[in-house]
């Protein structure tokens, strides 16, 4: 079997050692994996270029200088344009390299203290590491090369359309969940993993990224998306678990999503939690549209009929910028889909941009 291969840069022999110890015939998904040292970021230079394969890169940050590391780094993303090789830092001088700043500047996947590294936690890591490397080729070759299968179309001959019907969206939407399906899965796994806390939040935010994707994939489905059976449920944690996902915008933009319960209102009520969850997050992405930055509050309350329920997506402040792009346009459509599926409607008033979901629920 092909083996994974794992480069170890480090300066200190030691270290070349306890790495061979913890993985002498291991095995990951039944390839074995190759071990491959360099004592410098120089004479890992040449191991790169004898070994373009090398899925994984154990690196110290002190070496000949102390930025060797770093400044490999930057090679090799930039110099060899390799964005698919998994880089774990490891470091026994973390006062050269402040953690949260090198994971995002430098394009590292995982930061790990020599002096707090036990066996267990460089095998989990490692593996970690291994899986998104596996997945990452995966897709690529998923996607075929854009000089494969080019047709050379007469001048005089009418070309296809560059976008594809409204009739074939939601087929192509239907295909692209099943690829996003098994990636959330495993993000939602990572998340759940004991991690130190920089990756803890990293893989928090790569599942709340792919969760909104999912989402935004199942709206471009048209309006017979199955529903899922009625089921009492918190009000409050269906919301929470819904703007989790919009927590890393949020941070990185400046704004913030909150949300008001009126005191009125039941604690559980009996509904269809993933369809509200729906409705909620195309509700969310459409005011996130027209609010230009500004802070959103979400409004639940009780609605004027008998179990009726209530939902305001507005802005705190400012005036919204009304847009007709054809993705705004369609969380219009679904968001009229799914009220009128749960029984409700939707509107939106043009003076404040304020959405408005009315829905049927039980409980109330």
């Amino acid at each position: 079997m092909i083996p994974w291969k794992i480069l170890i840069v480090d300066d200190e022999e030691g270290i070349h050692g306890i790495t061979r110890m913890i993985f002498r015939d291991y095995e990951f998904e039944q390839r074995p994996i190759e071990l491959i040292s360099a004592m410098s970021s120089l004479e890992a230079k040449t191991q790169l270029a004898q070994h373009p394969d090398i899925a994984l890169i154990l690196l110290d940050v002190v070496m000949e200088t102390e930025s060797a590391g770093l400044q490999l780094v930057k090679h090799i993303r930039e110099t060899l344009n390799k964005p698919d090789v998994r880089i774990i830092l490891r470091t026994g001088h973390p006062g050269y390299a402040p953690e949260a700043q090198v994971i995002i500047d430098y394009d590292i996947n995982d930061y790990l203290s020599k002096a707090e590294l036990s066996a267990s936690r460089l095998l989990t890591s490692v593996i970690v590491a291994l899986r998104s490397y596996r997945d990452i080729k995966f897709a690529r070759e998923q996607i075929p090369s854009t000089n494969d299968g080019i047709r050379v179309h007469d001048v005089a001959s009418p070309q296809p359309e560059a976008n594809p019907s409204s009739e074939a969206l939601p087929e192509i939407a239907g295909t692209l969940l099943q690829h996003v399906a098994p990636a959330l899965k495993q993000s939602k796994r990572l998340s759940k993993l004991e991690l130190n806390p920089v990756a803890n939040e990293l893989a928090r935010d790569l599942y709340a990224h792919q969760q909104r994707l999912h989402y935004a994939l199942s709206l471009c489905l048209n309006d017979e998306r199955p529903g899922t059976e009625l089921q009492a449920a918190s009000i409050a944690e269906t919301i929470n678990a819904t703007l989790l996902n919009y927590l890393p915008q949020s941070r990185q933009d400046g704004w913030v999503l909150d949300y008001h319960l009126a005191p009125e209102l039941p604690e559980v009520v009996t509904w269809d939690t993933a369809r509200f969850q729906l409705m909620l997050t195309a509700a969310i992405e459409l005011a996130l549209l027209q609010a230009q930055g500004h802070d959103l509050k979400i409004r639940i309350q009780k609605g004027e009929k008998a179990q009726e329920l209530l939902l305001k997506v507005e802005q705190s402040e400012g005036q919204p910028v009304f847009n007709h792009s054809h993705w705004a346009e369609q969380l219009r459509r679904s968001l009229q889909q799914i009220c009128q599926q749960l029984q409700g409607r939707f509107t939106e008033i043009d003076e404040d941009g304020q959405l408005c979901c009315r829905i049927a629920v039980q409980g109330m």
